[in-house]
């Protein structure tokens, strides 16, 4: 039996923005599925062929799989190329459409292939799949290892009997029901995930898993009832043994622990940690915690054990909130936690939600300013999503008046397809409740827009900071944004579902208008929205660009190699794309969102250049250069003329130091000689 197994569609929201919503592949996301790697390595071991692994998101990039109105039926036939006899697809809420769309093309073209579905999603609605979804042949619910290998073997000899953890139809089409199945007592007797069936690179981080479950009881969570809130963990060593199967594999420099909560046993973490250790601290890792789970003696052993970046769920700044959805831990323990982590070398991650159902607009001033500290202190990234009830969860039960307006980022495709989706999940929360919210009071309609937010934020935050301060906040920031590009897509005619959705240009442009207001006309800030705007308008002129790199910000070294340039030599532009006079030094904001910083009040030149990964990288140049480029701009130019225009300006004429900045310039490309 020829077994396929699939990733579900996984887009970039930040690089969705960036492209302006243009049905661009880049903005696809590849990654190690550590879940899908776990059962191929449990059907090797039961004896069968290898099953195939097939990326849709790395299909959608290459080309193979267009972003068209011929999306699904494209993706079934690169699945069908490989002539499965039996497909299973990994599932999430966000793209849960996605998948039953392709999975339903597959049928059509191949309908002998047998048609899987597993993971959270699919298990949270596994009978409404079943009923409403008649492609749909079996949905393996929880933990999947040991039923997938039983299902196939039932499938291979024949029998339709009830499977424990899994829902089929039997000969009649009837849904049959296998009840839970216990989970597997001890990790490390699963067989290591088959990473050799992924096609990593040394620059990717790859996803190793080293435990499931959480213990706690947060009502708006998914995740915990999936693994029927036990905490399991794999043993230090067999940790160690999986981190050096993907080094060789890859060359990996980073993974990511997979764990819902890693911390949730200490004494577990400090004996991973000094195993690593003990090995020569192979790696480093990022993880996610709780901030009630973690203290500075911990973070410091984690820190020398690699550990280089945290994410924790703070969810709300609000006291009551938390308390409602009982994760009520004090929001300012969660920010000292934040500022620990700094202190023991390891960057913090954050993430807030609002539009929970007992949302007020006092709730929403406490996490839109427990979510400004975080930011303003160098939480990066800091996130900010809406509310969603999923289907899993305990407070999902207690739902009743959800709807869906059809205001979320989805994979850019067709506008004709889009549409249809978007009615496609309006028209069924039973299986895309995920989308739907509950209605509030406060912000009824603008509050569609935050999950975005964030993303717009981190790249310009000194300037959304500086902002905030002047103007009260910032939910204020929020307040005014929305409004500001609601009228802008009005304006546009822009697709309803983008209502309050814009891009970082778009952001970066009504920051300054609102700044230009509240500063003076010589305030620095305003010259560094000008040079964020600089970079953002050539971000979105480039399509090669990075999807996750809005610009390079940082000062480069020039190398001192190559040949050297002559006085005898003309020259001309190769790769620049512009420059900015500043009359401060702002390149530490670059880096830092710390709106207290004076920056120095001296002339300051700066370069856009494409770097040779075909993004776009900001460089602060010397002086002569800088006016060199803007000399050539106008057409190539004998090194003899740019040194006399040079001492024209009244510049000392150091010759040697000229030159030489010269000949780093023409190593860089940045200029060539004719």
């Amino acid at each position: 039996m020829q077994i396929l197994l699939a990733t579900s569609p996984h887009v970039r929201h930040a690089a969705v923005l960036q492209n302006d919503f243009r049905p661009n592949p880049t903005v696809m996301y590849s990654f190690a599925p550590v879940g899908l790697l776990s059962l191929a390595s449990m059907l090797r071991k039961s004896g069968r062929k290898d099953p195939v692994l097939f990326d849709t998101n790395r299909a959608i990039v290459s080309g193979e799989i267009p972003l068209n109105n011929n999306f699904y039926r494209s993706a079934a036939e690169r699945i069908c190329e490989h002539n499965p006899d039996m497909l299973g697809f990994m599932t999430e809420c966000d793209s849960y459409h996605h998948v039953l769309q392709i999975m339903e093309e597959v049928k059509s073209m191949r309908p002998s292939c047998y048609c899987v579905l597993g993971g959270p999603h699919a298990s949270a609605v596994a009978r409404k799949t079943m009923e409403r979804r008649s492609h749909v042949d079996a949905i393996v619910s929880g933990e999947g290892e040991y039923s997938l290998v039983e299902l196939v073997a039932a499938c291979e000899e024949g029998h339709t009997e009830a499977i424990p953890g899994v829902l089929r139809r039997d000969s009649a089409g009837e849904i049959l029901e296998g009840g839970p199945r216990p989970l597997a007592s001890e990790l490390d007797d699963l067989p290591a995930p088959a990473y050799d069936l992924y096609p990593g690179s040394p620059e990717e981080e790859i996803f190793v898993e080293v435990g499931r479950g959480c213990p706690f009881q947060c009502s708006f969570c998914s995740t915990a009832p999936f693994w029927q809130r036990k905490h399991r963990v794999k043993s230090p060593g067999r940790i160690l043994q999986e981190i050096q199967v993907v080094q060789r594999l890859y060359q990996s420099k980073r993974v990511h622990f997979t764990h819902d909560l890693l911390t949730t046993d200490k004494r577990w973490v400090a004996d991973l940690c000094r195993t690593l250790i003990a090995a020569g601290t192979p790696v480093k890792w990022t993880c996610s915690a709780r901030t009630d789970t973690v203290d500075r003696n911990l973070l410091a052993l984690m820190a020398q054990a690699g550990c280089n970046a945290i994410y924790f769920g703070i969810e709300s700044g609000s006291a009551r909130v938390l308390k409602d959805i009982q994760k009520d831990v004090p929001i300012e323990h969660s920010l000292a936690i934040l500022d620990l982590c700094r202190e023991a070398g390891i960057r913090p991650n954050a993430g807030f939600i609002i539009g929970f159902p007992s949302e007020g607009r006092d709730s929403l001033q406490d996490t839109f300013s427990a979510f400004e500290h975080a930011l303003e202190s160098g939480t990066r990234p800091t996130h900010i999503f809406g509310f969603c009830p999923f289907a899993a969860s305990s407070l999902y039960q207690r739902l009743s008046d959800l709807k869906c307006d059809g205001h979320f980022v989805d994979i850019p495709i067709s506008e004709d397809l889009d549409k249809t989706n978007r009615e496609l999940i309006a028209s069924d929360r039973d299986l895309f409740g995920a989308y739907f919210r509950a209605p509030l009071e406060v912000l009824p309609s603008r509050i569609s827009g935050v999950d975005e937010f964030s993303n717009l934020v981190e790249p310009v935050a000194p300037i959304t900071l500086r902002l905030s301060r002047e103007i009260g906040g910032m939910l204020e920031v929020f307040d005014r944004w929305t409004n500001w590009i609601e009228k802008r897509n009005v304006q546009m005619e822009a697709q309803g579902y983008r209502r309050f959705y814009g891009s970082p240009l778009h952001f970066c442009n009504f920051l300054a208008s609102e700044l230009r207001v509240v500063v003076p006309e010589d305030d620095p800030m305003l010259q560094f929205a000008e040079l964020m705007n600089t970079s953002l308008s050539l971000a979105a002129k480039w399509e090669n660009v990075p999807p996750t790199t809005m610009a390079t910000h940082r000062s480069v070294q020039m190398p001192d190699v190559g040949q050297p340039i002559t006085i005898d030599d003309e020259l001309r532009l190769n790769a620049i794309l512009a420059t900015m006079r500043l009359d401060y030094d702002l390149v530490p904001w670059l880096d830092s969102p710390d709106i207290h910083f004076e920056p120095e009040r001296k002339s300051t030149y700066l370069m856009w250049n494409l770097s040779d990964d075909g993004g776009i990288r900001l460089s602060k140049v010397d002086p002569f250069l800088f006016m060199a480029f803007e000399h050539l701009q106008r057409g190539p130019k004998p090194v003899a003329a740019l040194m006399v225009e040079w001492a024209s300006a009244g510049q000392a004429l150091d010759y040697d130091r000229l030159m030489r900045v010269l000949t780093e310039a023409k190593n860089l490309r940045l200029v060539e000689a004719l």
